[in-house]
């Protein structure tokens, strides 16, 4: 399959005249009908048919162009995306970054990024993303940048400390624990706790990180994944039970008391994460500097 003749089929197809078609490709008469005559021979099957002074698609050229036209378009398109890589103050990146970065760092970070005008030609995509798939975006090339949770025996992608959230315990405003402002990991035992799904992420490692050195571990309530979720069955009261998650101001709208957790090692990590192993277009290379100066 020659892609020039294919190429040549689709210029002709849109101009439907063998001189105009050539002149636009720069190209011979002669060498646009030996080109499509080729095509024919490989198909087997007529592309063209005469209509008076022009020609038209024939049902089997007319097949043939709604495919063929497609993929060159595609082509171009992924060529002007490209060329946009060239110029080092434009172009796109795409961001992965967790759920509950959704609710306010990444807006404030696309917001304060936006501010300069240096940069007002590079487009960031937004993918939320748990930390498993982040990495395995960065591993194949569909993510630029990840803002995730650490994740050891990962070679080929760097990670840099952007963000320290607080963990805390929230529970409902009539649970037992709600008198009290600070309160010990030991305290929480006997209460059930619910904890976070498996594909969120790490957070839930550091939770029971926690526990360690006490006695026992709280019962298991439920699973859920996201903040609002969690907070929205606290609040109900269901079996007294308890929720440790980052402290975040959105969860200042429900009906909870916030704890402070007396462990110096209640807080969680955010990292800004990129494959190590992959060029960087001179776009992603700015907002990862932007980021890494004002954030770390």
């Amino acid at each position: 399959m020659n892609f020039n003749n294919l190429y040549y089929f689709t210029v002709l197809a849109d101009f439907q005249h063998y001189t105009k078609a050539a002149e636009h490709l720069c190209i011979t008469q002669p060498s646009l009908s030996h080109a499509i005559s080729s095509l024919e021979k490989e198909y087997g099957v007529k592309l063209f048919e005469k209509d008076g002074r022009n020609i038209k698609l024939s049902k089997y050229g007319d097949l043939l162009n709604s495919y063929i036209s497609k993929g060159f378009k595609e082509i171009e398109h992924g060529n002007r995306l490209l060329d946009q890589f060239a110029y080092k103050d434009a172009g796109y990146v795409d961001l992965s970054f967790l759920f509950v970065l959704g609710y306010q760092f990444v807006p404030e970070l696309i917001k304060n990024f936006n501010l300069n005008t240096d940069y007002k030609n590079i487009i960031i995509n937004l993918k939320q993303y748990n930390t498993q798939d982040s990495i395995s975006g960065l591993k194949n090339g569909s993510i630029d940048i990840s803002l995730c949770a650490f994740v050891s025996n990962e070679p080929t992608i760097t990670f840099s400390p952007v963000l320290k959230q607080e963990l805390i315990c929230i529970v409902s405003d009539n649970h037992p624990l709600a008198q009290y402002n600070s309160i010990e990991m030991e305290q929480l035992i006997q209460f059930p706790l619910i904890k976070y799904a498996d594909a969120v992420g790490e957070i839930q490692d550091v939770i029971d990180k926690l526990f360690k050195h006490c006695i026992g571990y709280p019962q298991t309530q439920n699973y859920l994944s996201e903040e609002i979720t969690i907070a929205g069955f606290i609040s109900t009261g269901i079996d007294h039970c308890i929720a440790i998650v980052p402290n975040l101001e959105l969860l200042d709208g429900f009906k909870i008391k916030k704890i402070k957790l007396n462990h110096p090692d209640a807080y969680r990590n955010i990292y800004l994460a990129i494959a190590n192993n992959r060029p960087m277009a001179n776009c992603v290379k700015l907002f990862y500097a932007f980021i890494m100066q004002k954030y770390t």
